[in-house]
C-alpha cells in the first residue's frame, strides 16, 4: 500500500508540474523533462532525508515506486499524447484506527493518510480512448483497485508482542469511474477543479474479491 502511495504521488505531482509548464507556454519537451519529473525530484529528496533517519531509513522499493509513477505519466504522453490510465485514490473509515489511533490516526484527516486499511488505490482506464467507440462516453472509465485489511502493525512479530494476532489480506476491486479531464468545458475554473479532483476515484458500484470473503458486490464503494 505504501509503494502504491508513492507511485500515486509522483504521478500526480508530475502531472501538475507538466500542466503548469503547459500553462506558462513551455514546449512539450520542456513539460516532460522539467514538469513531469517534479514528483520524482520532490520524493527523492524525502527519501534522502529518510536515509539519514534512524527511525525510517532509505528504501529501494520507494525509489522504484517513485520512478514508476513518473514513468507512467511520461510513457503515456510519449505513446498516446494523452493520459488513458490514471492512478486514483479513495478512502473509507475502518474499525482499525480506533485500536491504534496514535499510529493509524486519531481523526478523519489523520486516518486518510495513516490508515492503510481504509485506503484503496486504483488504476482508472478511459474506455473511449482505448476503443474509439463513438457510442462510449468520453468520460467513462473502468477502474481496477487494490487495498488491504487487518493491518495494525508493520510486522507480525510486533503485533504478537502487543498481544494481537493480525491477519492482513489483500483486496481487489473492479468499478466504474469518471475521467473528469475528458469532460468538455470552456471554463478555466472548472478545468482547474476537474484537474484537482481527477485524483480521486468517485464512489460507484463495485465488485470486491479477497480470500476471506470471496466475491462481494457494493452498491456504492468509497
Amino acid at each position: 500500500m505504501d509503494k502504491l502511495g508513492h507511485l500515486y504521488s509522483t504521478y500526480h505531482l508530475g502531472r501538475v508540474g507538466s500542466e503548469m509548464l503547459q500553462w506558462s507556454g513551455a514546449s512539450r519537451k520542456e513539460q516532460l523533462i522539467y514538469g513531469s519529473t517534479l514528483g520524482l525530484g520532490f520524493l527523492t529528496v524525502v527519501e534522502v532525508f529518510d536515509g539519514f533517519s534512524q527511525e525510517w531509513g532509505a528504501s529501494s522499493g520507494d525509489i522504484i515506486a517513485n520512478v514508476s509513477g513518473t514513468a507512467l505519466y511520461v510513457s503515456q504522453e510519449v505513446l498516446w499524447k494523452e493520459q488513458r490510465i490514471t492512478p486514483k485514490f479513495s478512502f473509507h473509515q475502518t474499525k482499525f484506527a480506533s485500536q491504534r489511533p496514535e499510529t493509524l490516526g486519531a481523526s478523519f484527516n489523520e486516518e486518510i493518510l495513516k490508515d492503510y486499511n481504509g485506503q484503496t488505490y486504483w488504476l482508472s482506464f478511459n474506455v473511449h480512448s482505448f476503443t474509439k467507440d463513438k457510442f462510449v462516453p468520453k468520460w467513462l472509465n473502468l477502474a481496477i483497485g487494490y487495498g488491504g485489511e487487518g493491518m495494525l502493525y508493520g510486522k507480525d512479530a510486533e503485533a504478537i508482542e502487543n498481544g494481537i494476532i493480525q491477519n492482513p489480506y489483500r483486496q481487489f476491486y473492479l468499478s466504474l469511474d469518471v475521467d473528469l479531464m475528458k469532460i468538455t468545458t470552456k471554463s478555466h475554473f472548472l478545468k482547474t477543479l476537474f484537474s484537482v479532483f481527477n485524483t480521486i476515484k468517485i464512489p460507484a458500484p463495485t465488485l470486491q474479491y479477497d480470500e476471506y470473503n470471496g466475491l462481494r458486490a457494493h452498491f456504492i464503494y468509497f
